[in-house]
């Protein structure tokens, strides 16, 4: 899946001249906590953030006698440019999800601006965005139901595995595997059309593969 797919499209931006209070105005009607800096032609060249208006205020309202009306005041008359950030971690349009959703963790930011060939905005995607298509991914906004099965880490498991859950009949709507505590074995994370797991669980570990269950890991 590609960021394009989920981004937020023509996204809330700002020019370089405009005041700190209009951009705290624009968050907080658009429910939000980051902004793009982009120039006249539309290209990046920061970005702003509830946090960095927060960090500039704080210090000048400790100020003995400083007034909501001078606040407010400061707010208006300081531009954006003196308080963005000017080096912006950014996606692509060519970005798959999964590069998202390394940049977003690896750097510890809420959202990443999308940038076409031309460094010009064209969306913003966040971390919420992120879940929302990890929701949708691994089939949780279907009637399902979830099942660890163990399989030996070698070629044809898996396909024993799907012919036993198969055999009833029912849709696996998402997969996913990981490798497992112990060596030469994954896990694989079924999410399964049915809410009744009982006999394909019984059907598996007559198979042969194991199911965990989680409370075995509290005695681990």
């Amino acid at each position: 899946m590609f960021v394009a797919r989920r981004m937020q499209k023509n996204p809330v931006t700002l020019p370089p001249s405009a005041s700190l209070y209009e951009a705290q105005e624009k968050m907080r009607m658009r429910a939000i906590h980051q902004i793009p800096v982009v120039s006249t032609d539309g290209k990046l060249v920061g970005i702003l953030s509830d946090r960095d208006i927060r960090a500039i205020v704080l210090p000048v309202g400790m100020i003995p006698g400083f007034t909501a009306e001078e606040a407010e005041k400061f707010l208006k008359n300081t531009p954006v440019e003196k308080v963005m950030k000017r080096k912006v971690i950014v996606a692509t349009l060519a970005d798959t999800l999964e590069d998202a959703i390394g940049l977003l963790y690896n750097y510890k930011i809420n959202s990443l601006p999308v940038v076409d060939k031309d460094d010009k905005v064209v969306g913003i995607i966040s971390r919420t965005n992120v879940l929302e298509a990890f929701i949708e991914v691994i089939g949780m906004d279907e009637v399902s139901s979830r099942l660890d099965v163990v399989v030996p880490d070698k070629p044809g498991s898996m396909a024993q595995v799907f012919a036993v859950i198969s055999s009833f009949h029912v849709n696996i709507t998402s997969i996913l595997t990981t490798g497992h505590l112990g060596p030469g074995k994954r896990t694989c994370y079924f999410r399964i059309g049915t809410l009744n797991l009982g006999p394909i669980r019984k059907a598996l570990e007559e198979a042969g593969f194991e199911i965990l269950d989680p409370s075995t890991f509290l005695q681990r």
